[in-house]
């Protein structure tokens, strides 16, 4: 079966041509590829990636133009000259490359397909290889088959017995992943209402007014960072779609607790979310700020000497808090993604989004830790606005 686009879209955001190319399968397939070591160090590849496959899942197709792509995703004046800056173009020539390479590779050699033919920038899907039905043999064929396979039995039944076995290992294998990084979720998603996530501006800076009377806040983000944010809300919203669920998000300086009461929710952010420092402040691992030395914190309250560091400036570390334990206040579920900087948030959002992470938590977890409060201390490598892996350096069960 060839290639096949998304000609449109259905509510869902599924192909109305083929049952294997639904949105979901699709999403669940661009996450996979963006946490292979190809994309998830960089920035702008899974940007691009990110923001053509969910237009053309969502059909939308036309705002995948080179201009557009420039200002939208790397954030280009609209007036910029292509010709002089072929961000677009460089950066699709370099996924293209990657996505062959990462098909290439035998281990996902039958996993959906995500093209991104020369010329265009929308890109295709096919179906993975086993999902293609073979067509049945001939009836000469299949009788000539069916008389080998009786005569020779016992070597097909050998055969058979040592492919179940393989099968049955990579299953379980596969399975343990999935239940991993589900059952750190399973709070939030077994819940019937969308997922709230509760997060707050990046920076603010002072500016007077016009009658100089007062001072006003004005919010702003630098556009590096801004993609950072996007990248890790859509990484988050796009594995919850996959699991069949809806995020909404608000800001933290509009929630009341009497809303964060009616379901469980992501306290995402640090310092820039007042919510997250205060539901952490309790626990084993907390917040703090050294607002004289310009350095943010993770510290140890059961041993006030070990602490991590991330100063805001000359940074080449990054640390980042994840909790899942009920909120002092209001006792419902909470989630806390909380980078130090937002590249150590990005570098959690990696963490509770690729299976791979998850799972090496839970292999050296206590037993039962999937019904417990948790935290997790993640530290990240910065090197040219990157992050590196995101590694775990401590955890607490309860």
């Amino acid at each position: 079966m060839g290639a096949m686009r998304l000609p449109t879209a259905d509510p869902q955001g599924a192909s109305n041509l083929n049952p294997a190319l639904d949105g979901a399968s699709i999403r669940l397939q661009l996450e996979r590829v963006l946490a292979s070591d190809l994309f998830q160090h960089s920035r702008r590849y899974p940007a691009l990636l990110r923001y053509v496959v969910e237009h053309a899942v969502n059909g939308t197709t036309d705002e995948l133009k080179e201009r557009t792509l420039g200002v939208i995703v790397f954030k280009r004046s609209p007036e910029y000259d292509t010709s002089a800056d072929p961000v677009v173009r460089t950066t699709a020539s370099e996924v293209r490359k990657r996505l062959e390479t990462y098909y290439s590779e035998p281990a996902h050699a039958e996993e959906l397909r995500i093209a991104l033919p020369v010329g265009t920038y929308i890109p295709e899907f096919r179906p993975a290889p086993e999902l293609i039905a073979a067509p049945p043999p001939p009836p000469a064929i299949a009788q000539s088959r069916a008389f080998t396979g009786f005569r020779d039995w016992r070597i097909w039944a050998i055969a058979v017995l040592l492919l179940i076995t393989a099968d049955v290992g990579v299953a379980l294998r596969m399975g343990t992943q999935a239940n991993a990084l589900h059952q750190f979720w399973d709070p939030v998603f077994k819940t019937p209402t969308p997922v709230l996530m509760v997060f707050e501006t990046l920076m603010a800076i002072p500016k007077p007014s016009l009658t100089q009377s007062a001072a006003q806040v004005q919010e702003v983000m630098d556009p590096n960072l801004f993609l950072i944010v996007n990248e890790g809300n859509s990484r988050i919203a796009a594995y919850f779609s996959a699991n069949g669920k809806a995020v909404e998000y608000e800001l933290a300086r509009n929630v009341t607790v009497a809303k964060m009461r009616t379901r469980p929710f992501i306290l995402k952010g640090a310092f820039n979310n007042p919510l997250t420092w205060q539901a952490v402040a309790s626990f084993r691992y907390a917040l703090n700020l050294d607002r004289a030395a310009l350095v943010r914190q993770i510290v140890d309250r059961d041993n006030p000497s070990r602490h991590w560091d991330a100063p805001m400036t000359d940074l080449k570390k990054d640390y980042a808090l994840i909790a899942r334990a009920p909120e002092p206040r209001t006792g419902q579920t909470m989630i806390v993604i909380a980078g130090l900087g937002e590249r150590g948030g990005a570098a959690a959002t990696e963490f509770l989004t690729n299976p791979k992470y998850m799972e090496r938590f839970a292999a050296q977890a206590p037993r039962g830790w999937e019904h417990r409060n948790l935290e997790i201390v993640l530290e990240t490598e910065l090197a040219n606005g990157d992050w590196g892996e995101p590694r775990m350096i401590a955890n607490y069960v309860w």
